[in-house]
């Protein structure tokens, strides 16, 4: 009974751990606009996994400002 909650408890421990690779980061980037991203980084806390839904917070609110300084600096080239 032991060795089975010792096995749960340490696989939940490893997939706390667990962060995304960087193509997950890259598509959570730039797909960061849609809702589907931000339900899918709200999953990974869901299901337990730490370190992936703080990575996917922090791809999401980079895109974010990725997309905000495309935006700003096209309109400033058209102004000028």
């Amino acid at each position: 009974m032991t060795a089975t909650m010792e096995a749960k408890g340490a696989s939940n421990n490893l997939k706390s751990n667990q962060s995304l690779s960087v193509r997950q980061k890259m598509m959570i980037g730039m797909f960061c606009w849609g809702v589907q991203s931000w339900h899918q980084a709200e999953m990974f806390k869901d299901k337990g996994f730490d370190r992936k839904y703080l990575d996917a917070k922090k791809a999401l609110h980079t895109g974010l400002v990725a997309y905000g300084l495309g935006i700003v600096l096209f309109v400033l080239y058209l102004q000028l």
